[in-house]
């Protein structure tokens, strides 16, 4: 797949507002696939590190780093977590592992990763500019609408542009989203939630995620770089400054003296160690909230300007980064011509569910862990807690707690962006693609996705085909540049590969064709006589035929 290199001008037909993780991702993923996107950004600067909110990049998150060559330079700027260590009244209660057994095969990133959110926005910012694309600060969306030709974008300055897509990752309180009209629903928590990074004099937590329940809230303490570690809770109305009348300020942050930190920290942090320096702390407000649609028109909601959630597990950004991922792949195809604009359509489709799930999943973890009802906290100090911590010892419990946290859980089966009906086998269309290492490379199946593009995987079966049809997978592949004007790389996957054929159900030869962003559009079995049928409905829907070539 063609990259936009640095000379190139941008497209003005692509407006991302945001510099955020999401916004990132979702101009890295258009210029992945040739398309240089302008990026705009209401603040004067990369964001402070005291409003760096989120610290933990799950395993799907890393698995888009990878795609642009960049999780291996996150791993080295974080700690990688690979457990989660919980205590009530100073009693340990449970030992939750985030990797381990029953983990293997799921993913390159068998752990969650603790980094800075500062860190992983200069991460991306670096490698956008590496592509020639710069983010352009102090440009604050002023008004927005939408009309059958487009979107106009009036900015600050006096400028008015015309587009014809806008991505909008200006967060919560989005300026587009707003102006567009578009509800944005569901609740405050009358919980604060606390942030500081903070260094210790001696005796440092070791390196995992240490959780403390308390009456009507938690703390936690995590590693977010050498010697520097953040505290995070949510702090009941009565302890946060203004009570819980709500004279809290409903700016995003409010500054946290560190003397009250420091009192909080040795009153309510189960964990070793003296506190050195705070190097900042703040209180801010916690919301569940979800956009009423997520696009509109040729202006289409990512991240926090979509959803909006509590920190159980983690998820908020890295929810916000798979909107990007999903979103950038077919915004590009279309915008090359090598996509019908019905694709787009798929987007709401698939990702406001998932954040549905997200949100409900996080409001009743949330519940759990802030409870201050007294027989709540007795069952879930005494039952809830330790029934984790015992099952969590079988591979199977750890694979599922792993595939929730880590977000690999996702599917889109059912979506107009992949095969109708069933499918035949596993994986089936919308299912994420098994990772399955390959002895060849030293890799797995999911990196053949670098590129870019959809990729058709040929596993030539672990038996031999019926009849002795012989089937060649050059042949296919012009069968398919000759019908589409994307182009549809065909990858085999020799016999030899048992531990993908297993993986991808391929006892006999099977065909799986690979969306960009690593799910399943088609599966079903590679046949002697040339592209199947089915292959071909799906790609006929996905991508833009040649002029002259006839419907299936």
């Amino acid at each position: 797949m063609e990259t936009a290199g640095a000379g190139a001008r941008p497209d003005a037909r692509v407006l991302v507002v945001g510099a955020g993780p999401s916004g990132l991702v979702a101009a890295l993923e258009l210029a992945r696939h040739g398309v240089r996107a302008r990026v705009v950004d209401r603040g004067p600067g990369p964001a402070p590190a005291e409003q760096s909110r989120a610290t933990l990049v799950h395993a799907r998150t890393l698995e888009v780093l990878d795609r642009f060559g960049l999780a291996d330079e996150a791993l080295a700027c974080g700690v990688p977590i690979t457990r989660v260590e919980v205590s009530e009244r100073r009693r340990p209660t449970a030992r939750l592992p985030l990797a381990g057994s029953g983990t293997e095969g799921l993913t390159r990133f068998p752990c969650a990763l603790s980094v800075a959110q500062s860190e992983t926005e200069r991460i991306l910012r670096r490698a956008l500019a590496d592509r020639g694309v710069p983010v352009e600060w102090g440009r604050a969306v002023e008004d927005v609408t939408a009309d059958a030709d487009g979107v106009v974008v009036r900015l600050g300055g006096g400028e008015t542009a015309r587009v014809r897509w806008v991505v909008a990752a200006d967060g919560a309180g989005s300026t587009v989203r707003r102006r567009l009209g578009i509800g944005f629903t569901g609740s405050t928590y009358p919980q604060r939630g606390l942030l500081a990074d903070v260094t210790f004099a001696a005796d440092p937590p070791p390196p995992l995620l240490r959780l403390t329940l308390t009456r009507g809230g938690f703390v936690g303490v995590l590693p977010i770089g050498p010697g520097r570690f953040r505290l995070f809770g949510a702090v009941p109305p009565g302890l946060a400054p203004g009570g819980a009348g709500g004279a809290v300020s409903h700016d995003p942050y409010q500054r946290l003296d560190a003397r009250e930190l420091r009192r909080w920290f040795e009153g309510y942090f189960d964990a070793s160690g003296t506190l050195d320096e705070v190097v900042w702390a703040s209180l801010f407000r916690f919301h569940s909230r979800i956009a009423d649609r997520f696009a509109a028109g040729g202006v289409f909601l990512v991240g926090d300007a979509a959803h909006v959630h509590n920190p159980a597990g983690g998820q908020g950004l890295n929810l916000g980064v798979g909107d990007a991922a999903n979103l950038g792949w077919k915004l590009a195809l279309v915008a090359r011509g090598e996509a019908p604009e019905a694709l787009l359509d798929s987007y709401e489709a698939e990702r406001r569910p998932v954040a549905r799930v997200v949100t409900r999943n996080t409001d009743r973890g949330f519940r759990v862990e802030t409870t201050a009802n007294p027989v709540a906290m007795w069952l879930r100090s005494h039952v809830g807690v330790r029934l984790v911590a015992v099952a969590s010892r079988w591979p199977p419990v750890r694979r599922t707690v792993f595939r929730m946290l880590s977000q690999t859980w996702i599917g889109y089966r059912g979506s107009p962006a992949v095969a109708a009906g069933r499918g035949r086998g596993v994986p089936r269309p919308g299912d994420r693609a098994p990772y399955a290492p390959l002895a060849a490379t030293g890799g797995g199946v999911l990196d053949l996705l670098r590129p870019g593009g959809f990729r058709l995987l040929a596993f030539e079966g672990e038996r031999p085909a019926p009849g002795g049809g012989r089937r060649d997978a050059a042949a296919l592949g012009t069968a398919l540049a000759g019908r589409y004007a994307a182009e549809v790389p065909v990858r085999v996957i020799p016999r030899s590969e048992a531990a993908a054929h297993a993986a991808y159900g391929a006892r006999r030869a099977r065909l799986v064709l690979i969306r960009p962003d690593g799910h399943v559009a088609w599966a079903g079995p590679w046949e002697p006589s040339g592209p199947p049928r089915g292959l071909v409905a799906c790609l006929d829907r996905l991508l833009t035929r040649r002029p002259g070539t006839p419907a299936v």
